[in-house]
């Protein structure tokens, strides 16, 4: 949640370096004394313990205690114990990122796992579709089997008067759909990230246009236009976003005043901060808050730079729906869950990583970690979406759809050379004088 992707006045961010690259940190006071042991490595410390663990989970020096007969019981515990001993060697070893709430640990292990999403998406990018269905019954008992794919336009009558028990059943059986909460809370996650809210809404009518893009491929994608406008854009959207800007506009406004409890200058000071649970809650809001700052009409580059973003977002929003269609991942499974959870996990830094780049271009000279694992996790997972989605959509795109995406290609070329031709007009007067 906390971020120095962007300098502002009263703030102290800075420079480093870190593996030879220079990245943005932020520049945090000395540690407490009383929680400064919760920063220091412990790294042999942690090996021990974590040998002697492994030591007793393993059975090394007891066998017969963990010896099995089923192979699959045994394949997945080794899998497991693998899973976990990379992460916790991201936990002491893996790349610090520009965030330091609630702890920069946190955060190594977010990139251990992103490493773990992504190597699994290749070994799953190498197998034929229907072997990639049946290795999924591994992950979830009620994976592999195929599932019929719920359509929310089959009828798109307000007013159903054959119906004696409900006569708006199509209404409410949409507004009182899990999903919308879920999808209230997605658009509140996307505001805390991006700070902005035209390019939020930007966000939204892009995936509106997704949808109906890639409608005849999806049934899930046929809603109702009252589904669409109003359920979606004008209250499931904009409620989202207008609670993450609230969020946004609250943190921004506070005064972040992080001295320690044995640095309270008065005995009061002391008992008011050393509740445990004001601490302990305190660990988990931000440092300080940055109100990103975009910019994309500064120049064509700036442009496409901002553009790259919501394409990439666009394109992860939609690898969820193709993905479970291609390897039929029901839509309340867990693993849907689980895969969002990550990605939002993942891409908190990733913004503050892609932010602090665009408005420290002297002295960030390369993205950082987060937005290389992101940007190949999408790939990747395109590149299944691509592979497994081989005969299953016969319907081809409709005309108008091409014509009209052609059109939009085409005046965001002639916006471009637009914007380039007033920012060389701009600096030649410049020069000139």
């Amino acid at each position: 949640m906390d971020s120095n992707g962007h300098i502002r006045g009263n703030q102290r961010n800075h420079v480093s370096m870190q593996n030879g690259n220079t990245i943005c940190t932020a520049s945090v006071d000395e540690l407490d004394p009383w929680t400064a042991w919760l920063y220091k490595p412990h790294t042999v410390t942690l090996l021990f313990i974590g040998a002697c663990i492994l030591i007793w989970v393993s059975g090394a020096l007891d066998p017969e205690r963990t010896s099995t007969n089923d192979l699959v019981t045994s394949v997945k515990r080794g899998v497991w114990a693998m899973i976990t001993v990379y992460l916790a060697y991201s936990l002491l070893q893996a790349p610090s990122t520009i965030l330091i709430r609630p702890h920069p640990a946190i955060w190594r292990v977010v990139h251990g796992m992103a490493v773990i999403y992504l190597v699994s998406l290749t070994f799953l990018l190498f197998q034929n579709r229907d072997d990639a269905r049946q290795i999924m019954k591994y992950l979830h008992p009620d994976l592999g089997v195929e599932l019929p794919e719920r359509s929310y336009g089959a009828d798109c009558r307000i007013y159903v008067p054959e119906n004696p028990t409900n006569r708006f059943k199509n209404v409410y059986d949409t507004v009182f759909d899990e999903f919308v909460l879920a999808h209230i809370l997605g658009w509140w996650g996307k505001a805390i990230m991006i700070r902005n809210q035209p390019l939020l809404w930007v966000l939204s009518i892009g995936f509106e246009s997704m949808e109906l893009t890639f409608r005849h491929m999806l049934p899930n994608f046929n809603e109702c236009w009252w589904d669409s406008i109003v359920l979606d854009i004008l209250v499931c959207n904009w409620f989202g976003i207008w609670a993450g800007m609230r969020t946004v506009s609250y943190f921004d406004g506070r005064t972040y005043d992080w001295v320690g409890i044995s640095r309270q200058p008065t005995i009061i000071g002391k008992v008011y901060i050393s509740s445990t649970v004001k601490l302990t809650l305190g660990q988990f809001t931000p440092a300080h808050w940055d109100r990103d700052e975009w910019h994309p009409l500064l120049g064509p580059l700036r442009f496409v730079q901002v553009l790259t973003l919501c394409i990439v977002f666009l394109t992860v929003e939609l690898n969820t729906f193709f993905l479970k269609f291609c390897l039929w991942i029901p839509p309340r499974n867990p693993f849907i869950v689980y895969r969002l959870v990550l990605w939002w996990l993942i891409a908190i830094p990733t913004i503050r990583e892609y932010n602090c780049y665009l408005n420290n271009r002297k002295s960030v000279k390369m993205v950082g970690p987060f937005c290389w694992l992101s940007l190949a996790i999408c790939i990747v997972e395109l590149l299944i979406c691509i592979k497994f989605g081989h005969g299953l959509f016969p319907a081809p795109m409709p005309i108008w759809i091409v014509i009209l995406w052609t059109s939009i290609v085409v005046g965001l070329v002639m916006f471009l050379s637009f914007i380039s031709r007033n920012q060389k007009s701009a600096i030649s007067p410049r020069i000139g004088a």
